[in-house]
């Protein structure tokens, strides 16, 4: 359990292969909403500490970010529309 001291959360969204700082106070309510409406979550906590921790800890695994962005196929282009192109 975080202490007093780790006020933020690092999440970490596999899905959209994104980070995320917050206070754990308003991650903690966003759950909460969550489970009340039997909704499911993207982001994960991989991290507890002060804000600059978080930052930091954020940089530590930037570098595996960008190699997992990379590896994902590219997106398909939208589809133009009627009477337009």
């Amino acid at each position: 359990m975080p202490t007093p001291t780790q006020t933020h959360a690092l999440l970490w969204s596999q899905s959209q292969c994104a980070l995320h700082i917050e206070p754990i106070a308003d991650m903690l309510s966003e759950n909460r909403q969550a489970y009340a409406t039997d909704r499911r979550m993207d982001y994960v906590p991989i991290y507890f500490g002060t804000d600059d921790e978080c930052h930091q800890a954020a940089t530590a695994v930037r570098n595996t970010m960008h190699q997992r962005q990379q590896a994902r196929p590219p997106l398909e282009p939208f589809p133009e529309l009627e009477g337009q192109g």
